[in-house]
């Protein structure tokens, strides 16, 4: 049976780096899915952000608008944040 020294010991990391390894990974992986949601709602909408925000409250928007407007505005703002943490 392999234990958790054997593999840290296969991926050439300490016990000392794991934790920092790890919370890099999770990190890297939270960028990458605020990236994701935000080209989906780009893909969608065929704009920008910015474009849709104008066009956004210049009009009575719908529940899926404004609903996608939050959360699109969200997963700028954390797609942001996480990459000025990472770097």
């Amino acid at each position: 049976m392999i234990n958790s020294e054997t593999i840290l010991e296969q991926l050439q990391i300490s016990k000392e780096n794991l934790l920092n390894e790890v919370s890099l990974l999770l990190g890297k992986q939270q960028l990458a899915e605020y990236r994701m949601e935000t080209e989906y709602f780009e893909k969608k909408y065929q704009q920008t952000f910015a474009e849709f925000n104008q066009a956004f409250q210049a009009q009575t928007a719908n529940y899926e608008m404004e609903n996608d407007w939050l959360n699109w505005k969200f997963a700028l703002e954390s797609f942001a944040y996480w990459q000025k943490l990472l770097s």
